[in-house]
C-alpha cells in the first residue's frame, strides 16, 4: 500500500474527527448548556402565573384594607361625645323592650394613639332584645368596641346583661 493512499485515508478520517473535536463537540456542549439554562428558567417561570394571581389578590386586599381603615378613621370623633352615644343606646334599648338599670362611665384614658371612654351599660329584658341592642351598638356611626359582655338568665324569658363598651375618640398623648 503506498503512502499516498494511507495519507489520503488518514486525511479522510482526520478531517471529520478534527471537525467533530474542534467545531461540533464545543457546539454540542454550548447547545446542551443553553438548553439546561432554558429548562431551569422555564421551571422558575412555571409559578409565574400563580405568583401574579397572588400579587393581584394582595393588591385587592390591600386596597380593601385602606378603604376600611379610612372608613374606620371617619368613625372616630375628636371628643368623646358620650351624650349622643348614650342617648342613642338608651333609646334603642327602650325601643327593643329593655329596661335600663344603670349607665356609668369610668373616665377617659389613653390607649395607644387614641383615647377611650369606658361605658358600663346594664339592662334586663328578653335575650332577642339584648341581641338587637348589640346589633344597634355595632351599627352606630361611631368606632367603639365591646370590652365585656355578660348575660345572666333571671328566668325563662328574662336575662340581665352588662355591656362595657369603650368609646374611641380623639388622639391621645403623643409624648
Amino acid at each position: 500500500m503506498p503512502t499516498r493512499y494511507i495519507s489520503l485515508v488518514l486525511l479522510l478520517v482526520a478531517v471529520p474527527v478534527s471537525a467533530w473535536a474542534i467545531a461540533y463537540r464545543p457546539m454540542n456542549n454550548a447547545v446542551h448548556s443553553a438548553s439546561d439554562e432554558i429548562r431551569q428558567r422555564t421551571s422558575k417561570l412555571a409559578n409565574f402565573d400563580e405568583i401574579n394571581i397572588q400579587y393581584r389578590e394582595m393588591k385587592t386586599i390591600t386596597a380593601s384594607l385602606r378603604k376600611t381603615n379610612a372608613e374606620s378613621m371617619e368613625r372616630i370623633p375628636s371628643s368623646h361625645n358620650a351624650d349622643q352615644w348614650l342617648e342613642s343606646a338608651s333609646d334603642a334599648a327602650l325601643s327593643f323592650g329593655l329596661v335600663v338599670n344603670s349607665v356609668t362611665t369610668s373616665g377617659e384614658r389613653d390607649e395607644g394613639e387614641y383615647r377611650i371612654l369606658p361605658v358600663d351599660f346594664n339592662v334586663h329584658g328578653s335575650f332577642p332584645s339584648v341581641y338587637k341592642l348589640l346589633q344597634h351598638l355595632e351599627q352606630m356611626h361611631r368606632l367603639s368596641r365591646i370590652d365585656t359582655l355578660t348575660v345572666h338568665r333571671i328566668d325563662n324569658d328574662t336575662v340581665e346583661a352588662r355591656v362595657v363598651s369603650h368609646l374611641v375618640f380623639g388622639e391621645g398623648d403623643t409624648e
